[in-house]
């Protein structure tokens, strides 16, 4: 099958899956304007996704052609089921009126899917960061084919880990016979064709709903969606400006030099004759050492352009990585603490299929879910209360859909599960409040909600429940690190830039209606309660004496006595440049809080809403709350893990938090270029303008790197650089001997016995052969199975037994690991030689069967086959 063919066949089944999954979105997305069109293709992955999982589990079908052909019918009968009445006739209905929203859905998907499909056949490589993992999970899901799909790197267990992106995309992989190595980088592309779509059917419903307007005048604006989502941050532009060596800070002879600071980090500026006192400082530069950015915190250093590409495109190695490492910590001495802070775009360059980009296009199907439940309450006409009990606010179908919905995000990628259940929430209160004022009917209804979707959309995914571990160990205090501002505006600047001055345009607009006493008492009080639960939880630490306590106090204050620590803090947190970052996002939450509460309803003595502030630039403004929520808790609370800092929380926190405010950014474009004046439409097109150009500078540069200037990475035998989906492809000529020996096992192993290779580090080589097989080995990464699992229990001996395997020269040394484990096949290629010598291979030779053997691989098996 061409890659032609391969495109065009998950091209077909996708739009499939939307056409019969539509009829159920249409009656549950009654309230948006257009009906969950634009989100049907991601709806239809997730109903027979969660069809055929739910199938598995109890042993009725598995990830097969047939498997997901049961599972599609079963949705399709659903879909049924939702035509009757007059379902039918108003979908007809809503064809001929909107036939042009529907082809503007088909085109952005479609260009969006193509487009990102050609990049990724000029970088297709599945190798290094976490490809390798994510290959080994999609390979073990075609080739367990029940459900739960067995762990490829650990012989024996299950995967402990978020994995129905995997399933999904498993079966996809399974009906439309792609392989592999295509499957991975086509699922890549159609993430990013999906998440493209998503956010401009969010903004869509929301621009739509707010006009009064048709759907068609409102899919120019709505475009802003998928452009905002897919921005870079402000670091494109740092490195441009680095690059041609902008900002450096020259010798002066008439400033004297200035200390050093106290971490050691930059030198504002030094006269030649004093360049002593700024030895140690690692860039002499007043504006890129304050900026603190890894790498451009260095001199830049001239060299020539890459072949085709201009001269002001950066050309260091991996210069595209650092704009995931912007936050940048330091210990109270100055030491680094690796933070990662990944944003959409970031993720779909480097290609990895890791489970916050799995789960990326499902996000916004929860988004508008939250968006529907808006609506629906925002007319008197539309009350649910009177519809069901106490018990149910919503009615069944709403529940249901909601819980698979929400749900499904914690199967996918669990950090974003509670994040959505409190938009949908926080989305249905603030509705029922505009309408009806605070009663008890809405804290009630409010409380039931959130604990009814939560303990659905637990239920409803159990069988992945019981099977699942973490590292996750409770919340620990932020007391050290904070993100500095400037860092921070790097990080978010295209979107700080738009939602920013949309809330202050917003605000002044519609001051007298905004509820200011409680918009700011719920910033205020949110940050005083952070900070509070910040020193009570240091205080318990503290008080536990635990010795693992100690030892991450020593980690932060390093040499500095005990006593003295306090003051170290005290000065480090009211620091003015990691000072203000809080109180800018309290200043953020405050006042979108306050347009939240307001403009009051005219019984309570309020002006009545007007067209100034449309009733979807309150759900803007409930988006644009929450994800200063998400960037304000890191500043003094994180999740513990194994890495006992706050990296993956302000990853996965910051994730989201982009994304929200993507969508509030778009949306508030257009009310402000449609609704301000014309001196405030031209000073916040410009700003907003002058942001998206430099937002898109990353995308622009880091693409044109990555695929070598759009040329491609891979090279036939012949040494010619070809474009190919197949991210295997690689290997035929890098590592041929392996990739032999891989695809004989892929063309002549049938179910999962169990194959040893070495044992490795993570991100190396190592694995390999589970990965790119799905056969399960004895033990693969052990640190990725630490994070899965949250100990070492279930592996532990694993690497020792592995070892003695190929060292031991006696057989009876061996063969009690071969039994213990019931490993079936030995592999002995260029890393285990490496690994572990040649001495103990000979008892192979002589005690199993050599079923492969060329260029230095020998894959043996037990005699008999057992």
């Amino acid at each position: 099958m061409t890659d032609a063919q391969s495109f065009a066949s998950w091209w077909l089944i996708v739009a499939i899956f939307g056409i019969v999954a539509w009829p159920i979105l249409f009656r549950l997305f009654r309230f948006l304007p257009d009906r969950g069109y634009s989100l049907s293709k991601t709806g239809g992955l997730l109903a027979v996704g969660y069809t055929g999982w739910l199938l598995g589990n109890f042993g009725f079908t598995q990830v097969s052609p047939g498997g997901v052909m049961a599972a599609l019918m079963i949705v399709g009968a659903a879909s049924l089921a939702c035509l009757r009445g007059e379902t039918s006739s108003e979908i007809r209905q809503w064809l001929k009126t909107n036939w042009g929203s529907v082809l503007a859905v088909e085109v952005i998907f479609l260009i969006a899917f193509g487009f990102w499909a050609y990049a990724r056949s000029l970088n297709p490589t599945i190798t290094a960061t976490e490809k390798p993992m994510e290959f080994a999970f999609l390979n073990s899901v075609l080739r367990t084919g029940a459900q739960p799909p067995g762990d490829p790197w650990l012989s024996g267990y299950a995967i402990s880990y978020y994995h129905f992106g995997y399933v999904i995309v498993g079966m996809l992989t399974a009906l439309s016979g792609v392989m592999p190595g295509v499957a991975f980088n086509l699922a890549i592309a159609l993430l990013f064709g999906l998440t493209a779509t998503g956010a401009f059917g969010v903004v869509l419903n929301m621009i739509a709903a707010a006009g009064k307007q048709s759907l068609v005048r409102a899919i120019a604006p709505a475009l802003l969606g998928p452009l905002f989502i897919l921005l870079g941050n402000f670091n494109g532009g740092l490195e441009v400006a680095h690059k041609l060596g902008w900002l450096a800070a020259e010798p002066s002879q008439t400033e004297a030099c200035i200390q050093c600071s106290a971490d050691n980090r930059y030198c504002v500026i030094c006269q030649p004759e004093a360049e002593a006192a700024c030895a140690g400082c690692d860039y002499k530069s007043n504006f890129w050492g304050w900026v603190d950015i890894k790498w451009t915190n260095n001199p830049p250093v001239a060299s020539a352009p890459g072949e085709g590409m201009p001269s002001f495109a950066p050309d260091r190695f991996l210069w595209w990585w650092q704009s995931s490492r912007v936050i940048h910590d330091r210990d109270l001495f100055g030491a680094e603490v690796e933070v990662i802070d990944e944003f959409p775009f970031f993720s779909f360059l480097l290609g990895d299929m890791h489970p916050h980009v799995l789960g990326l296009p499902f996000v916004f199907l929860g988004i508008a879910f939250a968006l529907n439940l808006f609506l629906g309450q925002t007319d008197a006409a539309s009350k649910t209360a009177s519809v069901s009990a106490a018990w149910r606010p919503l009615p069944w179908l709403d529940l249901f859909a909601g819980a698979i919905i929400l749900g499904g995000l914690s199967f996918l990628n669990t950090w974003d599960f509670p994040i959505y259940v409190f938009v949908c929430v926080a989305a249905h209160a603030v509705a029922r409040v505009r309408r009806d004022g605070w009663t008890d009917i809405v804290w009630r209804d409010g409380l039931v909600l959130g604990a009814s979707l939560a303990a659905l959309g637990v239920v409803l995914y159990l069988p992945f429940y019981i099977g699942f571990r973490s590292q996750l160990g409770g919340i620990l205090p932020n007391v050290v690190f904070g993100a500095r501002i400037q860092q921070f505006i790097v990080m978010f600047g295209p979107l700080l830039f738009v939602v920013v001055p949309w809330l202050g345009w917003a605000a002044a607009s519609n001051f007298n209606r905004a509820n200011w006493r409680s918009g700011v008492a719920s910033g205020l009080a949110t940050l005083a309660g952070l900070i509070l639960i910040c020193a009570a939880l240091t205080m318990v630490i503290l008080l536990s004496g635990r010795p693992e306590v100690q030892s991450a106090i020593d980690s932060l204050i390093g040499s500095a006595p005990l006593p003295s620590a306090p003051a170290l803090i005290l000065r480090r947190r009211l620091e003015i440049e990691r000072a203000l970052t809080p109180i800018l996002i309290t200043a953020i939450l405050a006042v979108a809080a306050s347009l939240v509460f307001g403009p009051r309803r005219a019984n309570d003595g309020g002006a009545p809403p007007d067209s100034n502030f449309p009733s979807t630039a309150v759900f803007a403004a409930v988006l644009t709350a929450t994800g200063a929520l998400l960037t304000l808790g890191p500043e003094f609370v994180y999740l513990r893990d194994l890495f006992s800092t706050r990296m993956n929380t302000i990853f996965k926190f910051y994730y989201q938090a982009w994304v929200l405010w993507s969508v509030a950014g778009a949306f508030g474009v257009w009310m402000v270029l449609r609704m301000a004046r014309p001196l405030g439409q031209t000073l916040f097109g410009a700003v907003a303008a002058a942001a998206v150009v430099i937002g898109l500078i990353y995308p622009t540069l880091a693409t044109t790197t990555i695929t070598e200037n759009w040329q491609g990475t891979t090279r036939d035998a012949d040494g010619d650089r070809v474009a190919t989906l197949d991210g295997m492809a690689y290997m035929a000529f890098s590592r041929a001997a392996d990739y032999r020996a891989i695809q004989f096992l892929n063309a002549t192993v049938k179910g999962r016995p169990v194959i040893a290779e070495a044992v490795g580090g993570s991100y190396t080589e190592f694995a390999r052969v589970s990965a790119h097989t799905g056969l399960p080995t004895v033990l693969g990464w052990p640190f990725h199975e630490l994070q899965w699992r949250g100990t070492a229990e279930s592996f532990a001996g694993r690497e020792e037994d592995v070892r003695i395997l190929y060292t031991a020269r006696d057989w009876e040394a061996a063969l009690p690991i071969l039994q213990k484990y019931n490993i079936r096949y030995v592999y002995v290629g260029p890393a285990e030689r490496s690994q572990y010598g040649d001495d103990g291979l000979t008892k192979f030779d002589r005690n199993m069967n050599a079923i492969y053997q060329s260029d230095g691989v020998t894959i043996y098996e037990m005699a008999g086959g057992q």
